[in-house]
């Protein structure tokens, strides 16, 4: 059997991921922890194949877990979260992650998902996926046009007026425009919130 480690904050999470990987009779739970430092300590003693690590955990982050276990273990270290972007699939990769699954996906998508990574495969959302499972529900809870739900995808990448302007063919104007639509549907006046909202979806 496959022996994992999951770390999670959330109560309700850690057990429905226990109960999930459980249930295939292909995985043993070998220990659980609800912070980044807790995972530490508890993968000194407890060997495992694999390591189910939350992005958002208190006193140390998914991927501050991720760059410390890299030295100390040989198992397969995954992100699992709710909220995926382009920066943090590349940050995972860069610090040696073997992959990252979402929260919101299906059960079989999830599992079939870590088996391909037990197997030897990276496993990380595309940009395609990030933009259906996070752009697409902000589309339609918002009633966003599609010119101001890219708008928010671009500020949320980090690029500016004048970039997303030149990436797009269009005027810093309208760009402008697009924003401050946007910004007036989801209910926020400034770019640092937005990031803050996405966190909640």
């Amino acid at each position: 059997m496959i022996k994992t480690i999951i770390a999670d904050d959330h109560p309700m999470v850690l057990k429905g991921l226990e109960l999930m990987l459980t249930s295939t009779k292909k995985y043993k739970v070998v220990a659980t922890a609800t912070n980044g430092n807790e995972l530490v300590a508890i993968t000194h003693k407890c060997k495992a194949d694999l390591i189910l690590i939350d992005y958002r955990m208190p006193l140390l982050n998914g991927l501050e877990a991720v760059e410390d276990l890299k030295k100390r273990c040989k198992a397969k270290l995954v992100l699992v979260t709710s909220f995926a972007d382009e920066w943090l699939v590349e940050k995972a990769k860069e610090i040696g992650a073997e992959g990252i699954v979402c929260k919101s996906a299906d059960e079989q998508i999830i599992l079939a998902q870590l088996d391909q990574i037990m197997g030897g495969e990276k496993i990380f959302p595309t940009k395609n996926d990030i933009y259906e499972l996070l752009y697409e529900p902000l589309k339609k809870t918002y009633h966003l046009t599609d010119s101001e739900t890219n708008t928010i995808k671009e500020l949320n990448d980090g690029l500016g007026i004048k970039e997303i302007a030149a990436k797009h063919y269009l005027s810093p104007e309208t760009v402008k425009s697009h924003k401050k639509s946007a910004f007036g549907k989801l209910g926020i006046h400034k770019t640092t919130l937005l990031a803050k909202l996405l966190n909640r979806l």
